[in-house]
């Protein structure tokens, strides 16, 4: 009984000193290109296409800095695109980080498989990332799944023949 009080006692507290650690979902992510600066032990290699590409192993940006996502059809016809509405406080790290790493790339990685990317060339203001190609109806339910919110396309107004003519709030006399 004795040998067992320690081992027991370790199996309790287990849980609560994981319990402050939450971990991160590898359902999407967006990893930066390491830089020249970065040291080895915070980059690893991920490989796009054939190419190994250094990237910082913490993503910039995770499941948590998105609140809603807008799929669309790429252009290549065959897969999805989607953009991702980030949250003011990442849409903020957005606009700083796309000032200093001008010129890197940014990958968008889902699952741990690295999808698209895009390349910083200023700026980022607006607060939304986009994956322009690489996405199935699968991704998409993963999104929905996760309790992201999908953004609706917004419908114009069509166009009718009166259209050029003002209204009356608008008539000058």
């Amino acid at each position: 009984m004795a040998k067992i009080v320690p081992f027991l006692s370790i199996l309790l507290l287990l849980p609560l000193l994981t319990a402050g650690k939450r971990r991160e979902s590898s359902l999407i992510g967006f990893h930066l290109q390491a830089s020249a600066s970065d040291p080895d032990k915070n980059t690893t290699k991920l490989v796009f296409g054939s190419t190994p590409v250094n990237v910082r192993i913490n993503p910039e940006f995770t499941r948590r800095d998105i609140d809603g996502f807008y799929p669309f059809v790429a252009e290549d016809g065959n897969s999805l695109g989607t953009s991702f509405r980030l949250t003011k406080s990442a849409g903020k790290r957005l606009e700083i980080l796309s000032s200093i790493a001008l010129g890197r790339r940014l990958f968008t990685v889902i699952d741990n498989n690295p999808v698209d990317f895009v390349r910083i060339d200023g700026p980022i203001k607006h607060g939304y990332i986009t994956c322009w190609k690489g996405l199935n109806k699968k991704h998409i339910e993963q999104f929905k799944k996760a309790g992201l919110e999908q953004i609706a396309a917004e419908v114009e107004e069509p166009r009718t023949e009166d259209a050029d003519k003002p209204t009356d709030s608008q008539q000058v006399e």
